[in-house]
């Protein structure tokens, strides 16, 4: 089985374990284009308190000619070779454009408000493909990632053994504070190590599995009402202990990083998190950025206000992931409007930064109406970005030119192009008081498909906009998020989330490569936390002076793990 074919059953095999873990009660990810769900969110910092160069991609692509007839099919290893990316956004040359469908304005220059000139003529089809549509990337694994199958160990491809050492370092020293506090000490106030950590973690993720996150303490380790997991590992007092003794940074220089960086509770931690979801895997030709309100409403200095998200209070983070396998590569929170941010329009500088990694990779980004404008389009094509963008674009645009906007006797249905060099501008009309824009710098025709009648840029942006929200939708239907008034604790289940999301992705990739059975997320979770918890157990079973005070059921708990 070739590569591309691989690629293939691992994305279908993604999709159907996404389709079915969803509740009939949850709401799919965002809709289609068609219903021009479109409307303008409302960004509320809820706390208005005060708290580069480009990295160049180490990808070296070799760009054939004659791309149309030569493809090559390249591992996510393998940095050699491209091949159209016209696979995925589908052959513009094979479906005729549906006259019909397609309003041709009189004129051959049509202007903007502000006076963006667009041309009603687009190039001739017969040219060769144009270098920055020459290329395929197969979605997959790296390095050391590769070979990686057991739940336990692609889970701390992303938390390592290092950054829990920092956990239990910085936890003992708040331990040390709140002892002073006790009059007496008790084995709930002791030390904690990395062992119990990790079965700290183990418990987390299972609770993930079971969708038991949301219950209180008392009940999670209630024999009779939970599994007895909880309790053989820890007590519940124990449990609410740990999580209240968290911490992820040096308390004594906290006060002094604040002033500059409002992450500084969790900057490191985040920051190594990320670098590792960048090292072991690579994205492929369409990556998707778009962002992810994480569920908090306790006090933080740059708490965000979307009325149309679920949590709609919240930490915001824009995110990049992965069009087809929805991996999460990249990732930065929203810091408030005095972010350093330069001369850069904020929607600018988050997909500037987010796509670091890929510079020079002619890979496309889908991005919504609060991330697309001309400028960046235009600006994204040339060194050092060399990348592409289709996305919607707000009617409020001053690049739109007046014939383009709707009126009273414009036909359902119809569609209106408008090309300005690399970038393609059209509007579609799918209710009548409805019309969508979309700009492509991947579309150089005007083509219509021949089963939906939307032009090809819709078709295109509804297969590749939907991975973030797929992340968000995975991370919030088996999450390990607890109540908490602490954002940094809030932002840390986060990264749970994500890890096992990403996790996952990696080890459906594994087993189908090998040939291997597949679990499903639910079974990937109860695997992984029942491993982390096993280094706890065995050290516990072996402790003569402990195994004498478990009770019988507890310790026939412990051995079975």
């Amino acid at each position: 089985m070739d590569l591309r074919s691989l690629n293939e059953k691992i994305i279908q095999w993604l999709v159907d374990s996404e389709t079915e873990s969803i509740p009939d009660n949850q709401p799919q990810s965002s809709a289609s284009v068609d219903g021009n769900h479109l409307e303008a969110e409302i960004h509320t910092e809820t706390d208005g308190s005060d708290e580069d160069a480009a990295d160049l991609s180490d990808d070296k692509f070799f760009v054939p000619r004659r791309s149309d007839s030569r493809r090559l099919v390249i591992d996510s290893d393998d940095d050699t070779s491209l091949t159209s990316c016209t696979d995925q956004m589908g052959s513009e040359h094979e479906v005729p454009p549906q006259q019909q469908s397609i309003i041709q304005p009189s004129q051959n220059i049509m202007y903007g408000k502000n006076q963006h000139k667009w041309s009603t003529k687009p190039r001739d089809p017969r040219t060769r493909t144009a270098a920055r549509n020459v290329l395929h990337i197969v979605p997959g694994p790296t390095g050391m990632a590769k070979e990686l199958s057991q739940p336990k160990n692609l889970f701390y491809l992303f938390v390592e053994e290092e950054m829990i050492d920092v956990i239990v370092k910085y936890t003992n020293a708040e331990i040390d504070i709140k002892n002073n506090k006790y009059k007496t000490s008790k084995y709930t106030t002791t030390q904690t190590s990395a062992n119990e950590m990790k079965a700290l973690l183990g418990l987390l993720i299972q609770s993930a599995g079971l969708k038991s996150n949301h219950l209180p303490t008392r009940t999670l380790f209630d024999t009779l009402r939970s599994a007895k997991t909880y309790k053989a590992c820890m007590s519940a007092e124990r449990f609410e202990f740990l999580l209240r003794c968290m911490r992820f940074d040096d308390r004594n220089t906290r006060q002094e990083r604040r002033v500059s960086d409002r992450l500084a509770p969790i900057r490191n931690f985040w920051e190594q998190f990320i670098e590792n979801c960048r090292k072991w895997y690579k994205p492929g030709s369409c990556i998707t950025v778009d962002e992810q309100l994480v569920g908090f409403r306790g006090r933080c200095p740059f708490r965000m206000y979307i009325p149309n998200k679920p949590n709609k209070y919240g930490l915001k983070l824009v995110m990049m992931a992965d069009s087809s396998t929805k991996y999460m590569c990249n990732a930065t929170p929203y810091m408030g409007k005095n972010m350093n941010r330069g001369n850069e329009p904020l929607a600018n500088y988050f997909v500037k930064e987010l796509s670091k990694p890929y510079y020079g990779s002619n890979r496309n980004i889908t991005t919504d109406n609060w991330f697309t404008s001309v400028p960046l389009a235009a600006e994204l094509l040339k060194p050092p970005y060399k990348l592409t963008v289709v996305g919607t674009l707000r009617s409020n645009k001053r690049e739109i030119p007046k014939e383009m906007r709707n009126f009273r006797n414009r036909r359902v249905g119809t569609s209106m192009f408008g090309f300005d060099k690399e970038i393609t501008l059209v509007s579609y009309k799918p209710k009548s008081n409805k019309l969508v824009y979309l700009i492509s710098t991947i579309h150089d025709q005007p083509a219509i498909n021949i089963d939906s009648k939307k032009p090809e840029i819709i078709e295109f942006y509804n297969s590749t906009k939907g991975a973030v929200d797929t992340v968000d939708q995975m991370c919030s239907i088996m999450s390990t998020s607890r109540k908490t008034n602490r954002w940094p604790l809030c932002l840390f289940y986060d990264i749970l989330n994500l890890s096992i999301v990403n996790a996952y992705v990696i080890y459906v990739s594994y087993a189908i490569r090998n040939g291997k059975k597949t679990f499903e997320k639910k079974a990937f979770c109860f695997r992984n936390g029942r491993r982390t918890d096993e280094a706890l157990a065995a050290r516990e079973i072996s402790d003569c002076k402990f195994a004498t005070k478990l009770e019988a059921h507890h310790r026939g708990d412990l051995e079975n793990l």
